[in-house]
């Protein structure tokens, strides 16, 4: 007894429901991409004011201060530049022997047009760094 193996069409239900999970999934990704991008952003403009806080770390305190009081200035209106528009933006400047750290810590929104929703990302990108001092 032989069995024939009947060939499925092209076109079938697990091939739609592919294509659909593939159209949802580039749907999510095109809607949300503006909040990836701003968290990249925001992570390039810390990591360019990471070189300052490594320097007032290794500063005596008198001099580090006046550098950390021009880095709470400067950093937060970089980020309002980079597109940071939460008015709850906080920037936190961490100190240590061992680590010097920048996080920002802001809400950013994506809307979906289909489905008429907006949802909100809490973002806090960290640029970080050894705090040792280098000597050659």
């Amino acid at each position: 007894m032989v069995v024939k193996y009947k060939k499925p069409r092209s076109i079938n239900a697990v091939s739609v429901g592919l294509m659909l999970l593939l159209g949802l999934a580039v749907y999510i990704a095109i809607y949300t991409w503006p909040v990836y991008s701003l968290s990249s952003r925001a992570k390039g403009v810390l990591l360019d004011y990471l070189p300052t806080l490594y320097r007032a770390n290794l500063l005596n305190e008198a001099a580090s201060v006046s550098m950390m009081r021009d880095l709470k200035v400067k950093v937060p209106l970089a980020l309002r530049k980079a597109g940071v528009k939460d008015p709850n933006l906080e920037v936190i400047f961490n100190r240590s022997k061992k680590e010097v750290s920048i996080e920002a810590r802001f809400k950013a929104s994506a809307f979906f047009p289909i489905i008429d929703k907006t949802w909100e990302f809490n973002l806090s990108p960290r640029a970080a760094t050894d705090a040792a001092r280098v000597e050659w």
